[in-house]
């Protein structure tokens, strides 16, 4: 798949990715920054439809599904409502500088008393799909969380290359970095200093 940005949408092979417009939208955009999310959920639809509705007061440019499908809510020209309360590089409200991306995955995950995992609405998640981790920002240790697909993680990558090409971005972060005190997304299981390295060549 080849990823290019035309007049502020994204397209894939030529033709622009699923549109699926949220009225959760702020002004112009000129964006300097890439800011990564996860879901906090399995389901992109679930995502999707709750970033797209009035009463979250939330919304991304972009939802990267588990296998990799991308939906486009917000042009890359005006803010989204991603971030909230938030600094990065002494710079406060980075939804005004930033493109948010998220990325399908439940996050965190409970160990039930079966030895199965669930996810934060108790949905099931295969053994096969979790990893024993600690979050950078958290003390006591490991603990369960949901792993990114191959796929996905690859399709975030060719994603975030065309946008940095177009925007002149140099920078990513995650949502723990911009707003520490109140997010751990995207978490421990994205391996955020190789994801940079294969988008900006560089750690």
């Amino acid at each position: 798949m080849a990823f290019a940005v035309k007049n502020h949408v994204l397209h894939c092979d030529g033709k622009p990715v699923a549109q699926k417009p949220t009225p959760n939208v702020g002004g112009v955009l000129k964006p300097s920054l890439l800011i990564m999310h996860y879901t906090a959920a399995q389901s992109a639809k679930g995502a999707i439809s709750w970033l797209c509705n009035p009463n979250a007061k939330a919304s991304a440019h972009l939802v990267i599904d588990l296998d990799g499908a991308v939906t486009q809510l917000a042009p890359f020209n005006r803010v989204a409502w991603h971030a909230g309360k938030s600094v990065w590089r002494r710079r406060s409200n980075c939804n005004a500088f930033s493109i948010g991306i998220e990325l399908t995955n439940a996050g965190p995950l409970t160990k039930l008393a079966n030895g199965k995992f669930a996810d934060a609405y108790g949905k099931n998640v295969p053994a096969s799909q979790v990893a024993m981790l600690a979050h950078k920002l958290d003390k006591g240790g490991e603990k369960p969380w949901m792993i990114y697909p191959a796929v996905q993680i690859s399709v975030a990558v060719d994603i975030a290359k065309a946008l940095c090409q177009t925007y002149g971005i140099n920078d990513i972060a995650g949502h723990d970095d911009i707003a520490p005190t109140r997010k751990r997304d995207p978490g421990p299981a994205f391996a955020m200093e190789s994801f940079i390295s294969r988008v900006l060549g560089r750690k």
